[in-house]
């Protein structure tokens, strides 16, 4: 009789695990734990989703030489109930980013596709790069960036940009009324090449 409670209990207990274990669809665990293969990075409700560099072909050492162009990919989303813009992309430990042009987010929207690069990057090290992607209004997200192999789902991704990137540091242009700047830290501060 001991044999049959134990496999009674064995059961009850497995099942309870099983039942613990959230498929909830609204479990904040899971909201917040994009299922991607970039970084993602939340700040005063713009989330940014499935960041990364597009390197080469090769898996053993995907980041580019300083001198390459690696396209950057971000899907931005707005949660917030008011407009807002991508200001810049900086890069830790050299390198820089050149974004396509403005990227506005609109309110309760995505701002870019996953298909298509909002940047491109040059002068990049490394397999995961530290880069701060910096709002007008929300403020800076610091993320470790990673260099994808250009194989797999990255293989049929463009490796440049629509139309020619802009310098970062160009001011954006000004709205009606003042408009409040982020602070960055010097740590964050966009370094320019010797």
């Amino acid at each position: 009789m001991s044999a049959r409670l134990l496999a009674c209990a064995a059961a009850l207990v497995l099942a309870a695990t099983g039942c613990s274990s959230s498929v909830d669809p609204n479990d904040p665990a899971r909201l917040n734990r994009p299922g991607n293969d970039g970084a993602n990075g939340d700040v005063q409700g713009v989330h940014v989703r499935d960041a990364f560099l597009l390197g080469e072909m090769s898996t053993a050492s995907p980041a580019a030489s300083p001198a390459g162009r690696q396209a950057l990919y971000a899907v931005l989303i707005s949660n917030r109930d008011r407009p807002d813009l991508l200001e810049r992309v900086t890069v830790e430990g050299g390198g820089t980013v050149r974004l396509v042009g403005p990227v506005e987010l609109r309110p309760f929207e995505a701002a870019t596709r996953p298909d298509q690069p909002i940047g491109m990057a040059s002068g990049i090290l490394g397999n995961y790069v530290p880069m701060t992607f910096t709002f007008r209004d929300a403020g800076a997200v610091r993320m470790a960036v990673p260099v994808m192999a250009r194989q797999g789902r990255f293989s049929g991704l463009p490796s440049s940009p629509v139309g020619s990137p802009t310098p970062t540091s160009t001011p954006s242009p000004k709205r009606s009324g003042p408009t409040p700047k982020p602070t960055v830290p010097p740590e964050h501060a966009t370094r320019e090449p010797g």
